[in-house]
């Protein structure tokens, strides 16, 4: 897995001490996609919480290395290749960030990482 591609591209990045809004180009070469599935390839719902806890690390002072609950975890559209998403990670406390994907097609996903 090495030279597969296992992140968005990050097209563009605001952000301030509340909140964090990134513009993601999803690779149609993406390692996630291959065998989910293969007519119809969409990113896997913990592939977006893995980004999720990612981005929430590179840009809080929370380490995944806590423990993390996820709480309100909703899918609502598909994310499919090639799709250019916003990821919106939102600071509601010290120890809760609330996030959502979404783009032009949609409301995609959202939740709430909540580190204790």
């Amino acid at each position: 897995m090495s030279n597969k591609v296992i992140f968005p591209q990050v097209k563009h990045v605001e952000q301030n001490d509340e909140q964090v809004v990134l513009s993601l180009v999803i690779p149609a070469d993406l390692y996630y996609f291959e065998g989910h599935f293969p007519d119809a390839p969409i990113l896997a719902g913990v592939v977006q919480v893995h980004w999720v806890m990612h981005y929430i690390e590179k840009y809080f002072d929370l380490s995944v290395e806590e423990h993390v609950s996820i709480d309100a975890l909703k899918f609502q559209v598909i994310i499919a290749p090639s799709y250019e998403v916003t990821l919106t990670l939102k600071k509601i406390s010290d120890v809760k960030i609330g996030f959502n994907y979404s783009s032009e097609h949609g409301a995609h996903s959202s939740g709430r990482a909540v580190y204790q």
